[in-house]
């Protein structure tokens, strides 16, 4: 019976009018992300094949006008040495863009990298890099940090070098970045929106329902069962899919890649740079995803015995999805008093916390994997204590009741 009522609500699931128009929406945007963002995605790397070949015209015009006037040296106001500075900055940018038209991408990254090495001022001192930020400076220094860092896993030669690994466009690249960015929303939202009307669809059928030889408890039990593998079944495709399709263009990616991390310690914050795999974060986030997609089924089922109306549902658990949003700053550290590693909703975006950026964002210490694991487990053991509660108090007769 347990398995004939889980396959019986999954299927109203799949068959649900609400989730079909929404699953073609997913198709739609991964359609435009695989095929319009990434290939237009424009980062402080993206070479300006344009930008370049206008710049290279304007400095051999310079050196020109220079040469024809004998001014080669130094400049006596400011002591430094143009001529030789433009003769530099020509000969290196020629040579990255032949690598860069011939696909030599081995060539350009190393040209790229010893340019960066000895130049920073293409992120130090590019005022529109973090333009909004209220530390931009830190944030030009930290990213600029990463990206040599990056590179130099790269130039270690572990896997051949294309434009689409240091463009990080590979299918692996791609979900990693995603991840790190809004994935984990998207994932929690789907969970949300699919689970919101678990318990309201039966309310028209109640009289069927209410004669099933299952207890009450049991019954929203298997519901969350339901949705809980109809949602890793649907973003499991939709990752898949899009994984596939950029590796179609920028290749598959190597799960032995090296990605950034930071781990911020001590009293007075220190920065130590250090890299993980990719299989290793795409592990923790596989390890995590479970519980946090379980985690807002099961609220979804108290909202439902509670308000009786999937679009209340699905509006208050998308705004506890976002709340940190509402009042998270660059120097947010504690919430009533009580440090954020505390609160479930401080790893909600679990990608940042698995890498170190967050913490280096609010520049704290506290959060990590073993706590944000913690918290959020402490969390479902409480959420399953209040739903087991409310499920004698709002029982089955009292649910499908007309008030």
């Amino acid at each position: 019976m347990n398995w004939t009522f889980l396959k019986h609500e999954f299927l109203l699931t799949y068959r649900n009018k609400k989730n079909i128009p929404f699953v073609v929406f997913l198709c739609i945007a991964l359609l435009s992300y695989c095929f319009l963002f990434v290939p237009n995605e424009v980062t402080q790397e993206t070479f300006h094949v344009d930008e370049v070949k206008s710049k290279l015209t304007e400095l051999e015009a310079e050196q020109e006008y220079r040469l024809a006037k004998g001014n080669t040296g130094i400049i006596l106001f400011s002591g430094m040495p143009v001529f030789a500075m433009n003769a530099y900055s020509y000969g290196m940018f020629s040579a990255m863009l032949a690598a860069y038209e011939d696909g030599n991408a081995t060539r350009w990254l190393h040209l790229r990298a010893n340019h960066l090495e000895g130049d920073s001022s293409d992120y130090i001192r590019d005022e529109k890099l973090f333009k909004d930020s209220p530390f931009p400076g830190k944030d030009r220094e930290h990213l600029y940090k990463q990206t040599m860092l990056r590179y130099e896993t790269y130039l270690a030669k572990e896997h051949p070098i294309t434009f689409g690994m240091i463009e990080e466009k590979t299918g692996l690249q791609a979900l990693q970045k995603f991840f790190q960015q809004y994935g984990m929303y998207f994932v929690l939202f789907c969970a949300i929106y699919f689970s919101s009307d678990l318990l309201s669809r039966d309310r028209p059928n109640k009289s069927v329902l209410q004669g099933l030889p299952l207890s009450w408890y049991r019954q929203l039990n298997l519901k969350t069962l339901s949705s809980f593998f109809y949602t890793h079944a649907v973003v499991g495709i939709v990752l898949l899919l899009g994984v596939l399709l950029l590796a179609f263009q920028y290749g598959f990616g190597y799960f032995d890649l090296k990605i950034p991390t930071i781990l911020i310690k001590d009293e007075f914050p220190r920065e130590h740079y250090d890299v993980m795999t990719i299989a290793s974060f795409l592990g923790e986030i596989a390890i995590i995803i479970p519980i946090l997609v379980y985690l807002f089924i099961r609220l979804n089922v108290v909202f439902s015995l509670i308000f009786k109306n999937e679009w209340l549902v699905l509006v208050i658990s998308s705004l506890l999805l976002f709340s940190e949003k509402i009042y998270l700053t660059r120097t947010s550290r504690e919430l009533f008093g009580i440090d954020i590693s505390f609160f479930p909703q401080t790893y909600f975006d679990f990608g940042n916390v698995i890498t170190g950026e967050k913490n280096f964002l609010l520049n704290t210490t506290t959060m990590d994997f073993t706590r944000g694991i913690l918290v959020l487990l402490i969390t479902v053991v409480v959420m399953e204590g209040i739903l087991f509660v409310l499920s004698r108090i709002i029982n089955k007769r009292r649910f499908y009741s007309n008030g």
